[in-house]
Order: C-alpha cells, then structure tokens, then sequence
C-alpha cells in the first residue's frame, strides 16, 4: 500500500478515518488542546472574585462576580467542581461553596453558628473528591480568634474535626498525595509556624520542618515523593522543595520578594506560585526544579493562590 500512490485504500482505512477524525479532533479542541488550566482570585475589578486562565495566562475567565469577597478556590481531581471561600452570605463571615468547574449550580457547603464569627478558607480536595480539609477560625464576643483543622463531607456537608487546639493556630491544610494524611502548619511547639504531617486513620502527628522563620503553604507532589512549601528562613519568603519526610529542604526561587503559595501541576512537572517580585501580586509558574520561572498575569489589582484544574 502507497501513500500518496495510485493504489486504491483498503476498506478498513475507509472506515476508520472518521473516527481518527474525531479522536484528532477531540484532543485538540475544548480548551485549544491545553490539558490544564489555572484558577486563582484577584481583586483586579474591585473587589475578589474567581477567574480561570489558560497555562500561558491567556483566555482570562471570570466565574464570580458577588459583592461578597470570592477567594482561595480549589479544584477537584477530576476537574468538574470548584471548592471556594466566600463572604457573599453578608457580615463577617467568611463560608466554603462549591460550584461547577464554569461557575454554575454555585451551593453553601459550610454554615456559621450564631454569636460567632467565622472565617473558612484554605479548602482542598480529597484524591477521591469525597471531603475537603480547611481551615476553620471561629471568634466569640471578645475572646481571641481559634483556629482548627476540619473535614466537610461534600455529598451530606457532615463535619469531623481533626485539630482541637485552644491558643494555637492550625491551618493552611492540604491533602496528602494518596489521601491518608494531611499536612499543615502550626505553631503548637512554641515558637514559628513550622510544618506537619497528620495521618487520619490513628490521628499520628509527626513534624516535618525545624527552621527560624515561617514555614507555610506546604503542598505534597502527585507521586508523594515530595513537598513544595513557603518558608522566611533565610529572611523573606521563599518556595522551597523537600523530601515527603522534611529531609533535604533546597530553595526553588531566591530574590528579595515574597513568593508563596506553590501548586503542583497534576503531572508533577510544574510549580505556580505567586509572586510581588515585579510590583504587585501576581501569578507565576516555574518547571518542578525551579526552572524557567515566568510571570502569567499582569493586572493592577492583586492575582493570588492558582491551583490547577484538569481540562475535559
């Protein structure tokens, strides 16, 4: 059989090209063949709401448009849902939403009890997409702001707390690659935020980091073989890499601004992380050993926390 020949096809070939068409087709389209796209926050119209963008920062998509403060949103694993923070109930409190990965079907997931204030934020998935871990703070009258560790159930909106811990602050939680435990920071041994590691099935806590300055925003890479996370240690933020157990901790990113907030890319080969090295916050992306960092957004309001949404 010639290509390009004066022999005929066969019959097979025939048959098969529209569907070789159609797979073609199917990869490249949608989302002009990218396989990711990130959500973030940003206050460039006023006031904070969700956006969504391409992996080169084109195709800038607002799903939220509130007058309440939109913030801190995560995407599930399989990309369809988005877990949000949100002030749109009105006073004080700060709530989670869950919405369509397009901002639709937008629906209440956690709720304040009366005679308090409440500020939820930092949610993340669990790998199955069945719970999302967050931080919650509760304020009383004049008492001092608490601040724990739960889980919400996002089927029932059931709650499990993990961390009960009067004077000290937990937070900033996120999901372990296989589920099974979760990390955080605290400053629950005295001194600096440094990080930890909860295992849910016996509630075992084992420390990960022992530095001068904050460590923070520790996110586990999709083959849990190691940790992205913000640390002060060496005087302003930086994002730095380490081994799954706290061992080898070696800076990604090295100049006088603040960079924070890192995101593993699903595939484990990129790092978003948000940066006011040129002015203001914005969003910015590096490969996983810190190469080739480069800014996505440019907006005069502040971009903030992008995570990755796989793209059907």
């Amino acid at each position: 059989m010639r290509i390009g020949g004066s022999e005929k096809q066969p019959w097979f070939a025939l048959l098969l090209a529209p569907f070789l068409i159609l797979i073609w087709s199917s990869g490249c389209a949608g989302n002009g063949g990218n396989e990711y796209r990130l959500v973030f926050y940003s206050d460039r119209d006023g006031d904070a709401d969700i956006y969504t963008m391409d992996t080169d920062g084109g195709d800038i998509r607002q799903l939220t448009n509130d007058p309440g403060r939109d913030y801190e949103a995560k995407a599930s694993a399989d990309g369809r849902s988005l877990v949000f923070g949100s002030q749109r109930a009105g006073g004080e409190n700060g709530l989670l939403y869950v919405m369509n990965v397009d901002g639709s079907n937008v629906r209440q997931l956690t709720k304040a009890d009366p005679g308090e204030t409440v500020t939820d934020e930092y949610p993340d998935w669990s790998p199955d997409g069945q719970r999302v871990v967050f931080q919650h703070t509760t304020k009383k009258g004049d008492d001092a702001p608490e601040s724990d560790l739960w889980l919400v159930d996002v089927n029932d909106g059931s709650l499990t707390q993990l961390t009960n811990t009067p004077g000290i602050w937990d937070s900033t939680p996120a999901f372990a690659a296989d589920g099974q435990s979760v990390l955080f920071e605290s400053n629950r041994n005295g001194g600096d935020f440094e990080l930890y590691r909860l295992r849910l099935d016996d509630m075992q806590l084992t420390r990960l980091t022992e530095s001068k300055g904050i460590e923070t925003e520790a996110k586990e890479s999709p083959d849990g073989q190691h940790i992205a996370f913000a640390s002060q240690r060496d005087g302003d933020f930086d994002v730095y890499l380490m081994n799954s157990d706290g061992s080898d901790p070696r800076p990604l990113t090295v100049n006088d601004a603040a960079d924070r907030c890192p995101q593993w890319s699903p595939d484990g080969k990129r790092i978003s992380f948000i940066s006011d090295r040129d002015g203001n916050l914005e969003i910015y992306m590096m490969n996983a050993d810190g190469s080739d960092q480069r800014r996505l957004t440019n907006s005069p309001g502040s971009d903030e926390v992008p995570d990755w949404i796989t793209v059907h």
